[in-house]
């Protein structure tokens, strides 16, 4: 059996409506009471200082022309995330030259929708998968969801050296854009977008120049459980994002990252490739300077934030889509994915291009 199982396929994708920020804004601001000029600045103040300069959406403009219920967004999100999802898979697969009966094992991760029989079920059967398919979905975790998926991948190649696991992560965060004038609010609003990536995991000796997966760490603060949710209410979920949120992770990344390195035998300044997930620029920031990195290493991250926003679970996966296609990894680069959500979790995994 392999040590290191490879990522073998890596695609992402994101629905055909592409928004502005500067549309998002006078979209959020149309459904907004009348608040005055001085609110109105402060609130675009807050939209353009995001990072964000574009973002995708399953919505047409009219959607929330009427109240939406949690019932009719969720019920968008299961008629909008099967072929959504079904592309992304289809078009991973095909790349890779691999077959979808091929699987062994699928999991799905999101935290915008939900339903029985779930995603996992009704993909596995349109895609053709084996009716032996071992199948998990990680549900409501938020931005750091990918990581237990990817986690449930790597123990299913370990278990079956032969086998190709296969996860999906796929959010439709602009289902449950809410409409008041609470900074929370505003600062969710110019940040969430729709998205989805798959990425495929397994043993395969000739594939080359991809990463392998070598260590992962995790590292939860059980006092700060309140700075990060995502509520489930009568008009949807709501995000709650904490301004004290990169001060926390400012806190704790260093300890993480040299627990997860030190293991491995590595400094932060072995690693030349980070993908790091941008929940928001002033995150990126914060963790730019607490790792002393350049702003080569942290452009992958911005450069997603704004063409694509902040997707949940499937934007580290983007990050590390372009890190594969723009930075050129070579034979023995290491890497570390990182992405942070509701806990507030903390979740890293070391890469090796080989």
């Amino acid at each position: 059996m392999m040590d290191h199982p490879s990522v073998l396929a890596l695609q992402t994708g994101v629905p055909q409506r592409c928004y502005s920020q500067d549309e998002i804004a006078d979209f959020y601001l149309h459904f907004l009471p009348e608040q005055g000029k001085r609110r109105e600045r402060a609130i675009r103040s807050i939209l353009n200082y995001s990072g964000v300069s574009f973002r995708y959406s399953v919505v047409e403009p009219t959607y929330f022309a009427e109240p939406k219920s949690t019932r009719q967004r969720n019920d968008r999100y299961m008629e909008e995330a099967l072929p959504l999802g079904e592309s992304v898979i289809r078009s991973g697969l095909e790349a890779a030259g691999i077959d979808a009966a091929d699987i062994t094992s699928f999991t799905v991760v999101s935290c915008t929708g939900f339903n029985i029989p779930g995603l996992d079920l009704l993909l596995a059967g349109c895609l053709g998968m084996r009716p032996d398919l071992n199948r998990t979905c990680v549900l409501g975790m938020g931005c750091y969801g990918a990581f237990p998926g990817i986690r449930r991948a790597v123990d299913s190649v370990k278990v079956q050296s032969t086998g190709l696991a296969l996860v999906l992560t796929l959010e439709l965060c602009t289902l449950h854009m809410q409409f008041d004038d609470a900074v929370e609010t505003v600062v969710s609003t110019s940040l969430f977008a729709d998205g989805a990536a798959m990425i495929l995991i397994g043993n395969d000796p000739a594939k080359v120049n991809t990463p392998k997966l070598i260590a992962a760490e995790t590292y939860c603060d059980y006092q700060t459980l309140d700075h990060m949710s995502f509520t489930v209410t009568d008009q949807g979920f709501r995000m709650y994002l904490s301004s004290y949120v990169p001060d926390v992770l400012a806190a704790n990344v260093r300890a993480l990252l040299d627990r997860l390195l030190s293991r491995n035998d590595l400094q932060c300044q072995n690693v030349k490739f980070w993908a790091i997930h941008p929940g928001s620029k002033k995150i990126v920031e914060y963790i730019q300077k607490q790792l002393e990195l350049t702003d080569e290493q942290v452009r992958f991250s911005l450069d997603t934030l704004h063409d694509y926003g902040n997707m949940s679970s499937a934007t580290v996966l983007f990050v590390l889509e372009r890190i594969q296609q723009t930075g050129l990894p070579q034979f023995g680069d290491y890497g570390v994915m990182m992405a942070f959500g509701p806990g507030l979790t903390l979740e890293a995994i070391l890469l090796r291009w080989e």
